[in-house]
């Protein structure tokens, strides 16, 4: 190398170092607005998360309700037959105990 070509050389290095400085600050600029970005979309997903958590929790307190009301439903008729039975076997027994004593 010619030490007449030294200055022009040191003055590229120095340009180029310029270069690579500029763009290692666009690299952590952006770095730093995807970090606030994933930092946005995680505290969204957080917040949606929470809501369907709590959703299901509110789905899950209604099933015995929704479990209980179901099963009357289905018994309804079981229990209208079953009360029906004992209204005539009472009535049976009111008609026995009138022939068993018969008023005088």
């Amino acid at each position: 190398m010619n030490p007449r070509d030294l200055p022009e050389v040191v003055a590229e290095l120095i340009i180029e170092m310029h270069e690579v400085r500029s763009e290692l600050r666009d690299i952590r600029a952006e770095m730093a607005g995807l970090r606030e970005d994933m930092r946005t979309e995680v505290g969204g997903l957080r917040e949606d998360m929470r809501t369907e958590v709590g959703g299901l929790r509110e789905d899950m307190r209604a099933i015995p309700e929704q479990l209980g009301i179901s099963v009357m439903r289905a018994l309804e008729p079981f229990l209208n037959r079953l009360l029906e039975r004992d209204d005539q076997i009472k009535s049976h027994e009111g008609r026995l105990n009138t022939l068993e004593k018969p008023a005088v």
